[in-house]
C-alpha cells in the first residue's frame, strides 16, 4: 500500500540569540490511507512543529514531504492550494481556532465558499446541517455562537469545519487535552467513528498514552526532535524498546494491578533544543545509559521483525 503522507528526513530550525533552535532534526514518518498514527511524546518535544510542517504554517530547513505521491510545497504555491482540503487541521484551543464574531453555521460554511470547495449558498445550508449531524450535534445550534457552547460541543464544531471539505488526513494536535476527561472519551469514540464512515487517517498527536492506545494504529514516540520509537501500537505498549518509551508508559498512571514494571522514569527536564546533548539526545536523563551513549548518535535500528524501530543501542544488534 501507498503511503498518503510522507515525511523524509524533514529538519526545522528557529533562529535564536544563543543559536539556532533545532525543533526538528531529521524525522521520518508515514501514515497510511485509513490510518491512524499516533506522535507522542513530552511538551516543548517538535510534534507541534512537525504538524505545522505538513500543514505549510512552517518551512522545513532540510528534507522533503509528499501527499499521495506530490511534493508538498510551500504554503501559497498553486500546487499546495490544490491539496489544502486534503489536509486538515483540528487543533487544541477551539476558542482560540473559532471565530467569536461568526456563528457556528457560519464557521463550518466557511470553507465551503472558498477554493475548489465553494458551493452554493441552498448546498451550504444543507451541508452544514448534514456537517452538524456526523459530529453529534443538533441543527439548532446553526445559529449560536461559540461562547454559547460547551467545550466538547466547540470541538465538535471544529471538527465539523474540518470535515467540510473532504479532507483525506487530519492533524489532531492535542485535539482532546483541553476537554474534561468524560467529554474526551466522547470525543475520541467520534473521531473513531469518523474514521470508518469516511475513511479518514490522522496525524493524532499528543502527550496522552491512554489516550494513544485506544485510538491509534500505530505509534512514532518523539524526543528532543527526534523519532526514538516506532510500532504497532500493540508492540510499542507490549515491550517498548527505547527507555524513553518505557519511562513514558511509567509515567503514565493505571488501575491495572497486573501491568508489568517498567523501568524507572526519566531524570530531570527536557534539555533544551538550542543546544542537545552530545551522543544520544535521552542519555542525560536515560535510567539504562552506558558509556557508548554520551560519544555517538545512535541510529534508528528495525526491531520486531522490521515492523517498528529504536533509535537505542540496546536495539543495536551489531553491538
Amino acid at each position: 500500500m501507498s503511503a498518503l503522507l510522507e515525511v523524509n528526513d524533514v529538519s526545522v530550525q528557529f533562529p535564536a540569540q544563543s543559536g539556532p533552535i533545532r525543533a526538528l532534526d531529521g524525522v521520518s514518518i508515514h501514515v497510511d490511507p485509513g490510518e491512524t498514527l499516533a506522535l507522542v511524546g513530552e511538551s516543548g518535544c517538535g510534534k507541534s512543529t512537525l504538524a505545522r510542517a505538513i500543514l505549510g504554517l512552517v518551512t522545513p530547513n532540510s528534507g522533503s514531504m509528499r501527499f499521495r505521491g506530490a511534493p508538498l510545497e510551500p504554503l501559497g504555491t498553486p500546487s499546495r492550494r490544490a491539496l489544502s482540503s486534503k489536509l486538515q487541521m483540528v487543533f487544541q484551543d477551539p476558542d482560540a481556532s473559532l471565530n467569536p464574531r461568526l456563528t457556528i453555521g457560519a464557521s463550518i460554511a466557511e470553507p465551503l465558499e472558498l477554493g475548489a470547495a465553494r458551493v452554493g449558498r441552498a448546498e451550504r445550508r444543507e451541508r452544514v446541517v448534514q456537517l452538524l449531524s456526523d459530529v453529534g450535534l443538533d441543527a439548532a445550534l446553526v445559529g449560536r455562537y461559540p461562547h454559547e457552547l460547551s467545550g466538547g460541543q466547540k470541538q465538535r464544531v471544529s471538527i465539523a469545519r474540518a470535515l467540510a471539505v473532504r479532507p483525506e488526513l487530519i492533524v489532531c494536535d492535542e485535539a482532546i487535552s483541553a476537554l474534561d476527561v468524560s467529554i474526551q472519551a466522547q470525543v475520541l469514540n467520534l473521531l473513531v467513528d469518523l474514521r470508518e464512515r469516511f475513511s479518514l487517517a490522522y496525524l493524532f498527536i499528543s502527550h496522552d498514552l491512554r489516550v494513544v492506545r485506544h485510538v491509534s494504529h500505530r505509534v512514532a514516540v518523539m524526543y528532543l526532535g527526534q523519532i526514538v520509537e516506532t510500532g504497532t501500537t500493540r508492540d510499542v505498549f507490549a515491550e517498548p524498546r527505547h527507555p524513553y518509551t518505557r519511562a513514558l508508559l511509567a509515567a503514565a498512571p493505571s488501575l491495572n494491578p497486573n501491568q508489568p514494571t517498567l523501568p524507572a522514569r526519566a531524570r530531570g527536564e527536557l534539555p533544551s533544543p538550542a543546544n542537545p546533548p552530545s551522543g544520544c539526545y535521552f542519555h542525560t536523563r536515560c535510567p539504562e545509559v552506558f558509556e557508548r551513549c554520551s560519544r555517538e548518535k545512535p541510529l534508528l535500528y528495525p526491531v520486531r521483525g522490521g515492523r517498528g524501530a529504536s533509535r537505542c543501542f540496546l536495539s543495536d544488534e551489531r553491538k
